[in-house]
């Protein structure tokens, strides 16, 4: 990490035991030292807060929560605790925060020096960082970074495809209680701060967007906040070459509603894991320009909060030969059994009523996933809803009946499947046409790619 020889402290020795070599970095109230520790001659961090005429009390609080998260945590990415103590000399007076020194440049640095970087190194920096943030965020409270951005991630070490060893810096703004009815620091830097953050609220989900941000800097080597918008979100994706799940991915990282982005590491890293191990091919609708089937009886509602699909029974193309079978027995119960007209009716109106209010309903709001099938007024789940958040992929396949293939859609929300047929075979299948159709109004609306497997 480079430096440069500063006045104030040059060769200067705080605490009778930290030599200071040259300064780091410099903001409001705040010095950042590479210090030799005389002890053990071992190169050292030093972060100093000085009482001068630049500080402020909520600077005090957040160095202080600073220095107890770093002596509580315990990761080899993270900068170990050292020491903290007071500066008492006429020429400084303030408090100083101690921590292990990492000899790596920042993402920063080397993106200004020319460094480019590929959509697989993005990659493993977004793994490394995700299971940083999974265990701080799984540390009780909930240790939220709440700074992240490229300043504050080092590389090291890289070596032919590999991106080396990857470390998250700098805690001055970490938050470690979530609150609800109280005041909170503002606190992050402009083009990596989520909406929420604005207003002084933090959840394990602002580290998200802070890094989506950040890995968006990345992949088109422009600041995020340079980047045009459109209602809040981030729209890179012409300034980027990269696949369309990862940028799928980076979109769902980004997004400005809470209740739309990623909601935690370990989702993020399930999600993320699970694009290198499908072949994407996304459907736009330009170049398909699927419709809805002259014909077909299924219903379809949406707006941007929800979409619906609503499948009525018998809809494939046995339908008229079910439909004919289920006559034929009627009436031969009716002539076999002449005695029973009320019981025969009883069946016609019982099958009729399956056909009239019988369907299968697949509904997903910015909550939840679920797939229902309802018969003669009695609704049932299966599989049982999942949270919206949890949806990871999109995916057409086939699935064999006689040996026969069968063109199937599924959605994964997370090991669960909520599927759709086509075929011959199913009370509530599809057509091909209306299945192939269906895959693109959900991937559109998803805004999720399909996988074909």
């Amino acid at each position: 990490m480079t430096g440069q020889i500063i006045g104030d402290f040059a060769k200067e020795i705080l605490s009778e035991r930290y030599e200071v070599q040259q300064q780091l970095g410099k903001k409001a109230g705040r010095r950042t030292l590479l210090t030799r520790d005389l002890q053990t001659q071992e190169l050292v961090v030093v972060k100093l807060l000085s009482f001068n005429n630049e500080f402020q009390w909520d600077d005090l609080k957040l160095f202080e929560r600073e220095a107890e998260t770093l002596k509580a945590i315990s990761h080899p990415a993270v900068p170990r605790y050292l020491d903290y103590f007071e500066l008492d000399s006429p020429e400084n007076k303030g408090f100083a925060l101690v921590q292990s020194y990492i000899p790596a440049e920042s993402l920063e640095a080397q993106l200004k020096a020319g460094r480019s970087f590929s959509e697989e190194e993005v990659k493993q920096i977004a793994t490394a960082i995700l299971k940083i943030l999974k265990y701080l965020h799984g540390r009780q409270p909930s240790v939220i970074h709440r700074d992240i951005k490229p300043s504050n991630i080092l590389l090291t070490n890289r070596s032919g495809n590999n991106v080396g060893e990857v470390y998250l810096v700098d805690f001055g703004s970490v938050q470690t209680i979530v609150r609800t009815n109280s005041t909170m620091t503002v606190v992050g830097s402009y083009g990596y701060m989520p909406p929420e953050q604005f207003n002084g609220r933090a959840t394990p989900a602002s580290d998200l967007y802070g890094l989506g941000a950040t890995l968006i800097y990345l992949v088109t080597g422009q600041h995020p906040a340079d980047l045009p918008q459109q209602d809040l979100v981030i729209k890179f994706e012409q300034a980027a070459n990269i696949s369309p799940g990862f940028s799928s991915w980076l979109r769902k990282m980004t997004q400005p509603i809470l209740s739309k982005r990623l909601a935690s590491a370990e989702q993020a890293l399930q999600v993320l894991e699970q694009l290198g191990k499908t072949t994407q091919t996304p459907v736009k609708a330009a170049n398909l320009n699927l419709c809805k089937p002259f014909g077909s009886k299924i219903l379809l509602f949406k707006n941007a909060d929800f979409i619906e699909i609503i499948i009525p029974p018998f809809h494939g193309f046995k339908r008229n030969i079910i439909l004919f079978s289920i006559g034929l027995g009627l009436a031969t119960y009716f002539l076999i059994i002449p005695l029973f007209p009320l019981a025969s009716l009883l069946s016609l109106f019982l099958v009729g009523s399956m056909y009239i209010l019988g369907k299968k309903r697949l509904r997903i709001n910015r909550k939840q996933i679920s797939l229902s099938y309802e018969l003669l007024g009695i609704v049932r789940n299966h599989p049982l809803p999942s949270q919206r958040q949890y949806i990871i992929r999109l995916e057409r396949t086939n699935i064999y009946h006689n040996n026969e293939p069968q063109p199937c859609l599924i959605i994964w929300s997370g090991m669960r499947k909520y599927q759709i047929n086509a075929g011959e075979n199913n009370l509530f299948s599809v057509s091909t046409l209306e299945l192939d159709w269906l895959a693109e109004e959900l991937s559109n609306w998803l805004e999720l790619p399909i996988t074909r497997n």
